[in-house]
């Protein structure tokens, strides 16, 4: 005599199939949903990475260097948010213009005169640009700081919107500029280091 199969087992069992079939398409649906979210991310964050770049511009008349101008460039498609700046001259940072003056040892002669703006805790729109410092009021003191110019790096500490973090680095003037992305979730420039203006 066979055994009777209780129906209301099967159904259980059925169930049970089906909701472990469930929980895997619902898991499975999860993990791709969580991928296309970090693609996502990514993707925001692409469009809102700020790239800075720092140049000199020279203007030279009849072999003779007239004017030297500092300019900060956000080429990048976001905006950068700079956290901390420092100067160093020969290897050893400078609090400020006057302190960088006095470590090239320029001549009392030379007028110390410039024109500078303030870069520490600004924000630059993509596409934004100025001059930094220009050296614009005496030909003498252009010349000397493009004379010292391989001997100075400026080095820029600037984030995105989305906190992640970069390091611009320039050594002289004619250099290229790297940029480094730190891994960190703050300016590496110690705050003793930041240069002043």
């Amino acid at each position: 005599m066979k055994k009777k199969i209780d129906p209301n087992l099967l159904i259980a069992i059925g169930v049970l199939i089906a909701s472990f079939s469930a929980l895997f398409v619902y898991m499975r649906q999860a993990s791709i949903m969580s991928r296309q979210t970090e693609i996502l991310l990514e993707q925001t964050k692409a469009n809102a990475w700020p790239r800075l770049s720092v140049n000199a511009h020279l203007n030279w008349s009849d072999k003779k260097l007239e004017t030297l101008q500092v300019k900060i460039h956000n080429k990048g498609t976001g905006p950068a948010i700079i956290e901390g700046v420092r100067v160093l001259y020969d290897g050893k940072y400078v609090t400020h213009w006057q302190d960088l003056f006095l470590k090239t040892k320029i001549p009392d002669s030379i007028s110390k005169s410039i024109s500078n703006k303030s870069v520490n805790n600004s924000v630059m729109s993509a596409n934004e640009n100025f001059y930094w410092v220009q050296f614009i009021n005496d030909p003498n003191l252009a010349s000397w700081m493009y004379k010292n110019r391989q001997k100075i790096t400026i080095e820029i500490c600037y984030k995105s919107v989305f906190n992640d973090y970069w390091l611009l680095r320039k050594e002289g003037f004619d250099n290229d500029t790297t940029i480094q992305k730190l891994g960190t979730q703050e300016c590496t420039i110690p705050s003793n280091e930041v240069f002043k203006t």
